[in-house]
């Protein structure tokens, strides 16, 4: 039987999987379960059956992983440091 991934990141949540019918199983027991705790899922942020996400500013989809767009224009964007205190303030 595949099995099911769960990631989570300080309030991030991934729940993956190759069969969706476990992936919604998995899935049903982790909001009974944040539930149960008195957390809830914000349902704007709620990516559900999707064959790519948005997670920590990459796009994972098909086992794969890329830098999202938004954060590739981020990174273009920087400044180049110039002395060796804007380089310790980069890193």
């Amino acid at each position: 039987k595949d099995t099911v991934t769960v990631i989570q990141y300080v309030d991030d949540l991934l729940v993956a999987g190759a069969e969706q019918s476990d992936v919604e199983e998995e899935m049903v027991k982790l909001l009974n379960y944040l539930g149960q705790q008195g957390l809830r899922m914000s349902k704007s942020k709620v990516q559900f059956r999707e064959k790519e996400v948005k997670y920590l500013g990459h796009l994972i989809s098909g086992g794969s992983r890329r830098l999202s767009p938004e954060r590739i224009a981020r990174i273009i964007e920087l400044l180049v440091p110039k002395t060796v205190r804007e380089v310790r303030q980069f890193l």
